[in-house]
């Protein structure tokens, strides 16, 4: 296999950059507008629906979710806050570990991520399957 120049690297580079922020700005706009909901808000939803099932009767520890989010401590809980207050989860303490907090999809949680999903997946497959071959980034050298 060929070593790959510092141009192409550069340029696949430049590409999944570019393909993160139009991604990311419209699945914030999109979701915001459309169901009132941040794209961080829709992460933890979407572990949740995931770890707790779709009869939202389970509950996921804080300390999981962390591990698959790309927020810090303070900007998950800041985040699980905001989903709090708006009545789409709880959080529970653990019976035998003080430290350890659960948290769980309520009823309307689970209705607004379902709500939310066709729009997520929409803007998705609009900049990563429909155009992410067909638009050529700029190479490090341009």
């Amino acid at each position: 296999m060929e070593a790959e120049t510092d141009v192409d690297v550069c340029t696949k580079w430049s590409e999944t950059l570019r393909v993160y922020h139009n991604t990311s700005c419209e699945l914030e706009n999109e979701l915001q507008s459309r169901h009132d909901l941040g794209r961080s808000e829709f992460e933890v939803l979407l572990i949740l629906a995931r770890e707790c099932g779709a009869a939202a009767s389970g509950k996921a520890k804080m300390k999981d979710i962390e591990a698959e989010m790309y927020l810090s401590q303070s900007a998950l809980s800041r985040t699980v806050t905001r989903l709090e207050k708006a009545g789409l989860v709880t959080r529970a303490a653990c019976d035998f570990d003080r430290r350890a907090n659960f948290l769980m999809l309520t009823p309307a949680g689970l209705e607004r991520f379902e709500a939310a999903k066709p729009t997520h997946r929409a803007v998705l497959v609009k900049h990563l399957v429909e155009t992410t071959a067909s638009q050529p980034a700029p190479s490090c050298s341009q």
